[in-house]
């Protein structure tokens, strides 16, 4: 099936305006992911400074001849957890950029919906206006 060229185009235009309403919809999902991303980083942010604090503090005090047996372990599980949650901490900041990003693209989509929409309607109402003779 061939398309007539100005039929494409209007098609393609009703996608486009299609598009750009549903994005209004679906700004909100995103930005409160957006927003509990940023949250859930910086409690891990926390969470892993925390960690490196009472790491440091346990290579200072502990003496390397007490670091055996379970204690050694504790001390090395510690620090592997340390290094996993730095790993999330960069996995979300990953993600909330991709989520950044994603909810301006959409921002600007609206901004152009609506100024399609505002022009379309004083396109509209100029030729309803009735002209003076």
């Amino acid at each position: 099936m061939v398309l007539h060229p100005i039929r494409l185009q209007a098609i393609n235009r009703v996608t486009a305006v299609s598009d750009l309403s549903h994005s209004s919809t679906a700004s909100a999902p995103i930005e409160k992911a957006l927003a509990q991303t940023q949250e859930t980083q910086e409690k891990l942010s926390s969470g892993v400074n925390e960690l490196a604090v009472t790491n440091a503090v346990l290579q200072q005090e502990i003496p390397a001849e007490a670091l055996t047996g379970d204690l050694a372990l504790a001390v090395e599980k510690s620090e592997a957890l340390e290094t996993k949650v730095q790993e999330c901490v960069d996995d979300l900041q990953d993600v909330g950029k991709v989520l950044a990003e994603e909810v301006a693209r959409r921002k600007r989509l609206e901004q152009k919906l609506a100024e399609a929409t505002a022009a379309r309607a004083d396109g509209d109402s100029v030729g309803s206006t009735p002209t003076a003779s």
